[in-house]
């Protein structure tokens, strides 16, 4: 005997096309007429017969529909529908619900190497900066070897301030060796600490880069040396994972002492 109880996924649909879809199954496919009553806010039944039967004798024919939780729906068949009936029921339905499933799934178009290349460009001038076009391929290439990905829209953002930080690093650099070149060394550097040349200072609050002028001559405060104090990588500070850029620290070349700002 054929399975006379079934759950369905509503898939989209709402409980007056189910019962639209049962009783178009009974009356167009099955041959039967149809009398409907809601029996509660969940629950409806409807009875089917045969026209040229006295219906005292099909008051046992009803199908029963009740709307579950979770969007599903659970059938009952009573009366006198034959096994081959019941399956084409079934069937019917299953192919019914499942044909009329309209999910809308929204499209998500990724941007391509030469859009995320063209925003990495964009973004640099808008900081007062420049950046060729092989450069930037350059930086996204690097960052798809190491991750095996394109960036996301926030890591482009770092991407830009990493660049920012090392234009800024490298002309302090070209600053600093020009000056040495044409100056007299102890000059040099004074003009370099005492603010005709900003130095940069990173510091991170929620991954925001802040620049500050120190003010002051650096000075050892292990042998209270003021000559040339050199400034190098700190390895132990890591600022930005891509582009790679670490914190600073101070060496003092007369005692070797090393501290940080």
């Amino acid at each position: 005997m054929f399975e006379k109880t079934q759950s369905f996924d509503m898939n989209g649909q709402n409980y007056e096309s189910i019962r639209q879809k049962v009783e178009h199954i009974l009356q167009k496919d099955l041959m039967y007429s149809t009398d409907t009553k809601r029996l509660g806010k969940t629950l409806l039944r409807i009875s089917y017969f045969n026209e040229d039967i006295d219906k005292e004798e099909q008051k046992d024919n009803r199908i029963t529909i009740l709307q579950e939780p979770e969007r599903r729906v659970y059938i009952q068949i009573m009366g006198r529908l034959r096994d081959d009936q019941i399956r084409q029921m079934w069937t019917k339905l299953e192919n019914d619900l499942n044909l009329s499933k309209q999910i809308k799934q929204k499209k998500v178009t990724l941007p391509s190497k030469q859009e995320i290349i063209q925003e990495i460009i964009e973004l640099i001038k808008l900081k007062g900066y420049t950046i060729d076009y092989n450069d930037a391929q350059d930086f996204l290439e690097n960052f798809e070897e190491k991750y095996a990905r394109l960036p996301k829209n926030e890591e482009i953002s770092s991407i830009v301030k990493g660049y920012v930080i090392m234009i800024n690093e490298d002309y302090l650099l070209e600053k600093t060796e020009a000056s040495i070149q044409s100056e007299p060394l102890s000059e040099s550097i004074e003009s370099i600490l005492e603010g005709n040349l900003d130095e940069i200072q990173e510091s991170y609050n929620n991954n925001m880069v802040v620049l500050e002028n120190p003010i002051g001559r650096r000075k050892c405060p292990s042998c209270g040396n003021e000559g040339l104090i050199h400034e190098v990588d700190d390895k132990n500070i890591i600022l930005m994972d891509y582009p790679r850029i670490y914190g600073k620290k101070n060496c003092c070349p007369k005692c070797g002492k090393e501290w940080r700002k």
